[in-house]
C-alpha cells in the first residue's frame, strides 16, 4: 500500500474488477475517458491484465472503499519515462481533492521509488477540472492532438502533458506549503 495524505494506493484486486465495470460504464466518468462503451466485465479483466504487464495499476482507497484506479504504464527504462493514467469514479468523490492527492502520490512513487525521470499523460481536451489538477501537480501541455477521438456524435481533441523530476519538485514543494497553511494550528494562549 501507498499511502498519500488523502488516499491509499494498492494493486488492483480481482474483487474490484465489477466496481470498476460500473465505473467506466457511468455516463458522467465514461464522457472523460477513451473507452467503447458498454465495457463488459471480460474488457476490465482484460485492460486490467494488459496494465499489469505494462506498468503498475493500482486501486485509489478513502479509507477501505474504493474509488477509483490510477496507474503507470508504457514504461521506457532507457530513458526512465512512464506513462500515468487516472480516474475517479465515484462521484462523490469528485471535487474534494481525492484526484490531485493520488497524482501526487503516484508521482511521489514514480519519482522517489522508481527513480524516473518524467511521468506522460493523455487527457481529452474537455476535460477541464482535470487539465487544471494535472497542472497544479506540475504537468505542462505538451501536445494537442486534434480530432483524436469520436465520442458523442463528435470529434474531440486530446491533450498530451508531462511533468518531470524538477517540474514535480516545485509542485511538491506548493503542495506541503499549501497543506501547512491548512493546517497549521494557531499556538495556545
Amino acid at each position: 500500500m501507498i499511502r498519500g495524505r488523502m488516499v491509499g494506493l494498492r494493486p488492483v484486486l480481482e474483487s474490484d474488477y465489477p466496481l470498476i465495470q460500473q465505473w467506466v460504464n457511468h455516463p458522467e466518468v465514461w464522457r472523460y475517458m477513451d473507452y467503447e462503451l458498454p465495457s463488459s466485465l471480460e474488457d476490465v479483466r482484460d485492460d486490467i491484465e494488459r496494465s499489469r504487464i505494462e506498468g503498475e495499476p493500482f486501486t485509489i482507497l478513502v479509507g477501505d472503499r474504493p474509488i477509483g484506479r490510477i496507474g503507470l504504464n508504457q514504461f521506457r527504462r532507457r530513458d526512465r519515462i512512464c506513462s500515468m493514467y487516472m480516474f475517479i469514479g465515484e462521484p462523490a468523490f469528485w471535487g474534494q481533492g481525492y484526484a490531485r492527492d493520488a497524482v501526487m502520490t503516484m508521482l511521489a512513487f514514480a519519482f522517489d521509488r522508481l527513480d524516473l525521470e518524467q511521468v506522460e499523460l493523455w487527457t481529452l481536451a474537455d476535460n477541464n477540472r482535470a487539465l487544471s489538477m494535472y497542472v497544479k501537480c506540475g504537468f505542462v501541455e505538451e501536445a494537442r492532438l486534434r480530432r483524436r477521438s469520436f465520442k458523442e456524435g463528435g470529434w474531440v481533441d486530446h491533450v498530451v502533458m508531462s511533468v518531470n523530476r524538477e517540474e514535480f519538485a516545485k509542485a511538491r514543494e506548493a503542495w506541503d506549503d499549501a497543506t501547512r497553511i491548512v493546517t497549521h494550528d494557531s499556538p495556545a494562549s
